[in-house]
């Protein structure tokens, strides 16, 4: 057998069985997962059990594997198992981020420190485990700020804050959130300036200290005061920033700071009017179907890249073709069981309509909450254009034409 990759953790299919399939398309995988095994089977050569909240466990169970089998790398593209993927690779002495980089990217706080010790443009930011403390950080770094989780993501449980009277209930709601399953991470909440401007994000390959990132999007977000995202447009660089080289000479900068290699990234920056300002990086490739749409606006293959660079192997990053592409979620804004889901619109009506997928089904017990749409998401569209303006415009048009009927309480069947 070729040399397999270690992957942690399948995630759902919704939004991750093209990248598994398109690993599986270059590496035989096995796959260490806490949950059983469904959609993945396809994919996969094998299938290992872990314990989420045991990683002294998963890291013998890792060990295990590469006594069966020849181990190529080890990936992942969820974010919980960045720092723990790192470690495996370190472990097995195969290609790797290393895990003091992995670490810095899953640990915001320690984001914030290598980047300002380095001069990479940022956001002034505090640690704070009090709504006292958080009250006494944003006093010195000024209204408006923004609050969250020390090592989330999906914009869990972040608030923009505008005045005193705002911020401890903003606090409250950070502190308390969680990750669904019980992986390691760190507790505590950020007071951070609040950086205006777009916000993009950047996704790249690094392979042995050189940075490649071709790929680019501008985020769509909604339900202030928080930043929930409502969509993704991928496009060529040049049509999404007015200056991709100084975006990407930020982006190279980030990476040395924290000490981020051979592994794929995703960077979320604001385009502030000093210039663009890191958010985040985060150690693997983008959520949201974001690698998806790249190859379908640029051709450029993100998970190909991912299981290379995991292997060891040079990235091919190749811009082929020159389109737009477009993630539209939808959400509603009641709480109750959903009794039905539909597109109004006629079969051939929506020539640019790519596709159209449900993450729910009727009988799903749905309540939104504040900060944290991404569980109560219903489907999301995804639709190709010419320019980024008219892709705007049909994500907008597509979410006009969901209709969504929700009723009484009945079973709950999260997914």
């Amino acid at each position: 057998m070729d040399p397999v990759l270690l992957v942690l953790s399948g995630g759902q299919s919704e939004y991750r069985e093209y990248m598994l399939g398109k690993i599986a398309e270059r590496y035989p995988i096995v796959l260490l997962t806490p949950d059983p095994v469904t959609w993945e089977r396809a994919y996969i050569t094998a299938e290992l059990r872990i314990d989420p909240a045991d990683t002294a466990e998963i890291v013998a169970t890792a060990r295990r594997a590469a006594q069966r089998y020849a181990v190529a790398g080890v990936l992942t593209y969820h974010e919980p198992c960045v720092e723990l993927a790192a470690v495996i690779a370190a472990e097995l002495g195969v290609p790797r981020c290393p895990p003091q980089g992995a670490a810095r990217c899953r640990d915001k706080w320690a984001t914030r420190l290598a980047l300002d010790a380095d001069g990479v443009p940022s956001a002034a930011a505090e640690l704070v485990t009090s709504a006292a403390e958080a009250a006494e950080a944003a006093a010195r770094i000024g209204y408006p700020v923004v609050v969250k989780p020390r090592s989330l993501s999906a914009s869990f449980g972040v608030s923009k804050v505008d005045c005193p009277a705002e911020l401890e209930p903003a606090f409250d709601r950070a502190f308390a959130s969680g990750l669904p399953e019980p992986w390691e991470h760190h507790s505590g909440v950020l007071v951070e300036e609040y950086l205006d401007g777009p916000e993009i994000s950047v996704d790249s390959a690094v392979h042995g200290g050189v940075v490649e990132s071709p790929v680019f999007a501008r985020k769509v977000l909604g339900y202030p005061p928080h930043f929930e995202e409502l969509g993704h447009v991928v496009a060529d660089p040049a049509d999404l920033v007015a200056d991709p080289q100084q975006v990407r000479d930020v982006v190279r900068a980030a990476h040395s700071a924290l000490g981020v290699d051979n592994t794929v990234t995703h960077t979320e920056l604001r385009l502030t009017a000093r210039g663009p300002r890191l958010v985040e990086v985060n150690g693997r490739s983008g959520g949201d179907l974001i690698p998806d749409l790249a190859e379908l606006a640029t051709g450029v293959d993100m998970a190909a890249a991912a299981a290379d660079v995991a292997a060891g192997v040079p990235p091919t990053l190749r811009v082929v073709r020159s389109r737009v592409a477009g993630i539209r979620f939808f959400y509603t804004d009641e709480s109750g069981v959903v009794d039905a889901l539909e597109l109004d619109a006629a079969e051939g009506e929506l020539p640019w309509l790519h596709r159209v997928t449900w993450l729910v089904e009727p009988g799903t017990l749905i309540r939104p909450e504040p900060g944290r749409r991404y569980f109560a998401r219903i489907g999301f569209a995804v639709v190709v254009a010419g320019s980024v303006s008219e892709c705007e415009q049909r994500m907008a048009k597509v979410a006009e034409l969901v209709r969504v009927r929700t009723t009484g309480r009945a079973r709950s069947n999260r997914r």
